[in-house]
């Protein structure tokens, strides 16, 4: 059966298991109102990632970065952080040698 919210004193008391089993985003509910929404993050297809983060490699060998910025800099602070191909695998190696990081 699923959850069609859950409590925030619930919330308290899930595991990360639970919370992983869950169908889709949850409503987080104090009484009668919303304060939050629980989304479980699914493990990644490491191919399909892969052949995401080739596409966006070839994609953006045609961008000019100096109008991408200037096109950016109107929204303020942008995140800054390189997702290339070898970086993303830099991060995820280190994510793999140290779970806590």
């Amino acid at each position: 059966m699923a959850m069609s919210h859950i409590s925030i004193r619930d919330l308290q008391k899930i595991s990360g298991e639970a919370i992983g089993a869950l169908p889709g985003p949850t409503p987080v509910k104090s009484g009668e109102r919303t304060v939050g929404l629980l989304i479980p993050l699914k493990a990644t297809d490491p191919d399909r990632l892969a052949a995401v983060l080739a596409r966006a490699e070839r994609l953006a060998k045609g961008r000019d970065v100096a109008a991408d910025n200037a096109a950016l800099a109107e929204f303020g602070d942008v995140d800054p952080v390189d997702w290339s191909v070898s970086a993303v695998k830099a991060l995820t190696a280190k994510s793999k040698s140290n779970p806590k990081a």
